[in-house]
């Protein structure tokens, strides 16, 4: 049985969107790899799904009034897969809102995430987060 790799990333943003962080654990591999950009709020590497929900999960509930991101163009390439689109944001102590472009790139195996990779302008986020 093939696995459609865009079909399982397109649910892990369902279940963000929704906030169904158990289903969103079910769709990562138990050694998750989770790279954000330096200089994104959470930055950096973290290995598994209890990392990515303390270091980088969290921080989205914490600091954001909303976050959102939506993919306008989705690339299949084998067990690796591109969602390119657009961050929305507004931060909660400033509450200067945000539209930054993005490139997540999944890496899957049996239809489990294994790594995530992001490209993203963070000059623009943290520009919504200056207090000055």
């Amino acid at each position: 049985m093939t696995v459609d790799h865009i079909s399982v990333v397109k649910d892990l943003y369902r279940k963000f969107a929704l906030k169904d962080y158990e289903c969103i654990r079910a769709i990562f591999s138990e050694k998750i790899e989770w790279n954000q950009m330096e200089g994104f709020p959470g930055g950096g590497r973290y290995v598994g799904a209890d990392d990515i929900f303390r270091n980088v999960f969290n921080g989205f509930k914490d600091n954001w009034t909303s976050w959102k991101a939506e993919v306008e163009e989705w690339l299949d390439a084998g067990n690796e897969v591109v969602a390119i689109g657009y961050y929305y944001g507004v931060h909660k102590e400033t509450g200067k809102e945000f539209k930054a472009a993005f490139a997540h790139r999944y890496v899957l195996d049996n239809g489990r995430i294994i790594r995530f990779d992001q490209y993203t302008d963070t000059h623009i986020i943290a520009e919504a987060m200056a207090t000055e």
